[in-house]
């Protein structure tokens, strides 16, 4: 094995996920050597974080404007998973979804992810990417069935320093058949174009019609009027919320990647707020009731989709919000459990 497979191996065990808590070269050298089983000089090793860190599809990245090193979250691999996001304009044809992008607009569309998931932390709810589901192996007609991003609204009273959820209004909610928290299925577009714009909006339609909200969110201002009260129509005919947060491609291409701005600090998500100019469109009607059948169908064929619900599940039995792990494999309660459907 060569020295960057070894690190590509081993580098995900010691650096830290936050680019606050980023680790210098030096401490990460030494880091390294305990985990090789040759000896390779500091010179060697520091060209080696050096170069990875330039490539995308590398688990290394280095700090913006700062010195220290990184887990990078989003490598080109997970940063594909997005590509569905970007309008043909912004890419040339060939792959599944009918098209190719460029690593700068698939960058973009990464970075409106994250900046809608530090939106929707903000505001209390919890949102869960699926990161996973528009991979490689997708399918044109996955666009149909799953959405970009679910947003978990607990409805119970909720202390956010403790994630503890108030269990006399669990108890409640359950006595009256009163479901604890709300879904929101959301779509997210980098742009709308006369030529798409109705097939982005009834494929937001189509794999939100198991959740109680529905919205389609757009990164960019939408400055043609024409389209703008036809989303809107469609939008209140169907009860699908349309949102654009007005922001081109140039103050994409000026934040950091996707992975610091998913640990932005307090006084940086106030800055990130100030580059926002929300344009609402349409406001989501609300679902009384989840569409049971669709939600078993759902978790049936998506992982992503099935961990979500058992993190539903195994806060409910514990009373308070645990900790989420992407990748864990033991949230071992069934989602029948979450709420009583009668």
């Amino acid at each position: 094995m060569s020295l960057r497979e070894h690190l590509r191996k081993i580098l995900p065990e010691i650096l830290p996920s936050a680019p606050k808590n980023a680790i210098k070269g030096t401490e990460l050298i030494e880091l390294v050597k305990l985990k090789l089983d040759q000896k390779y000089s500091d010179a060697t090793l520091r060209y080696h974080f050096s170069i990875m860190s330039c490539d995308p599809s590398s688990p290394i990245a280095k700090v913006e404007h700062g010195q220290g090193y990184y887990l990078r979250t989003n490598t080109l691999n997970t940063m594909k998973s997005a590509r569905h996001m970007i309008s043909p304009s912004q890419a040339t044809f060939g792959d599944v979804f009918g098209y190719t992008t460029s690593n700068e607009a698939l960058l973009r569309a990464n970075k409106f992810r994250a900046i809608v998931a530090q939106c929707l932390k903000v505001e209390g709810k919890f949102p869960f990417n699926l990161e996973n589901t528009f991979g490689e192996e997708a399918d044109y007609e996955d666009l149909w069935k799953y959405p970009d991003l679910i947003s978990v609204t607990w409805k119970t009273g909720f202390n956010s320093s403790r994630l503890e959820l108030d269990t006399d209004m669990l108890q409640l909610q359950k006595s009256f058949g009163s479901q604890p928290f709300t879904l929101r299925s959301m779509k997210m577009k980098l742009e709308i174009q006369d030529d798409s714009y109705r097939e982005d909006f009834f494929q937001c339609l189509s794999n939100s019609r198991w959740a109680h909200f529905g919205e389609l969110v757009i990164a960019s201002p939408i400055q043609d009027t024409d389209i703008v009260n036809e989303l809107r129509n469609l939008g209140q005919e169907f009860g699908i919320g349309i949102t654009s947060y007005g922001l081109n491609n140039e103050t994409l291409d000026d934040l950091p990647e996707p992975g610091a701005i998913q640990h932005f600090s307090e006084r940086e998500i106030e800055g990130l707020f100030r580059l926002i100019n929300y344009q609402k469109i349409t406001e989501s009607r609300p679902r009384n009731e989840l569409a049971w059948e669709q939600v078993s169908k759902l978790r049936n064929s998506n992982s992503e989709i099935e961990k979500m619900f058992k993190w539903l599940s195994e806060s409910l039995d514990q009373g308070k919000v645990i900790n989420f792990e992407r990748n864990s494999s033991n949230l071992n309660t069934t989602p029948e459990t979450i709420i009583d459907k009668n």
